[in-house]
């Protein structure tokens, strides 16, 4: 038996770039994060975990799908 009207779920997370607030310099980072992700480059936090989407430090340039 087929369940076509039951729509298949997405996930809420994704892959994003963000640009370092200080510097300019940009990197790919996970919506959800568990670690404290720092700029490559000057070192200062771009990313904060929380329970669930992290709090991001930065400009969100591009989503990767």
């Amino acid at each position: 038996m087929k369940k076509a009207h039951i729509p298949i779920p997405e996930p809420s997370s994704k892959f994003q770039k963000i640009k370092c607030s200080e510097c300019e310099e940009e990197q790919v980072i996970y919506s959800h994060t568990t670690t404290v992700i720092k700029c490559n480059s000057c070192g200062n936090p771009i990313a904060q975990p929380t329970g669930s989407k992290a709090i991001l430090f930065g400009k969100i340039s591009e989503t990767i799908d």
